[in-house]
Formats: C-alpha cells, structure tokens, sequence
C-alpha cells in the first residue's frame, strides 16, 4: 500500500500513545495478536490500519478511537495538543535522541509535583546554554 500522510499520522499516534502508556511493540503486538512487524509497519505509516484493528489497539491503550483521527486539515486552524506537539519533536529526531527524548517527555509527564518540574525545566535549559557555549 502507498505511504500516505493520513496513514503516517495516525501510526505517529499510536506508537507515541503506545510508549506513554509504557508498551514495547511486541508487548502491543501481542495483545492484538499480530507480529510485531506489523505493528511497526503501521506505527511507520507503511501499513494502512483496518478499522477493526484500530479499534483494538484503542482498546489495549486505554485511549478513545478518536484520539487517532484527530488529524484532519482542521488541526492546523488549532491550536496543537501538547501530545501532537510531542510527536513532531520526536518524529523530527533520529535513533537514541528520539529515544531520549520520548523516555524523558514521558518520564517528565508523570511527575506530579509542580515545583519538581520547574525546577527540572530550569535545570535542562541551564545544561543548554552550557552546551551551547562549548
């Protein structure tokens, strides 16, 4: 099947969803009865996913089918969601940096103290300008 951007979006979607809810592909894979292959080709866009199958995987993140449709052209006359917003960074990185990044997001996001992640915004931002003068 052609790769198509609708297609890549909602893969986008369900592998990011996937990881904040703490699954590997294979964990996932296996509870929609299907290789983890195919998982990928789907989280890569590669492999249009049949409705009945976005169901279930819907179902086995515990997110509202919907969430994955929420990609049509009037998204871009919205203000983004932060879990879009999510997606492009890391969709934008390459290997162990979008790695990082998604276990870093995903960590940050559990943190319930507010102070705690002011402090770690404050912290990560001094490290980058650090860096930046190396």
């Amino acid at each position: 099947m052609a790769y198509n951007n609708l297609d890549a979006r909602i893969g986008e979607r369900i592998r990011t969803q996937r990881k904040l809810v703490g699954l590997s592909q294979k964990e996932l894979a296996s509870r929609l009865d299907i290789v983890f292959q195919q998982l990928q080709k789907h989280e890569n866009g590669t492999s249009r996913v049949p409705a009945s199958r976005l169901y279930e995987i819907a179902k086995a993140l515990n997110t509202p089918i919907t969430h994955f449709y929420e990609v049509d052209d009037s998204v871009s006359l919205r203000r983004s969601s932060p879990l879009s917003d999510v997606s492009a960074i890391v969709g934008a990185q390459k290997g162990k940096l979008a790695k990082q990044v998604l276990d870093l997001v995903t960590a940050f996001m559990k943190i319930k103290d507010e102070h705690a992640r002011t402090d770690i915004v404050s912290l990560v931002a001094k490290f980058s300008k650090s860096n930046a003068r190396r």
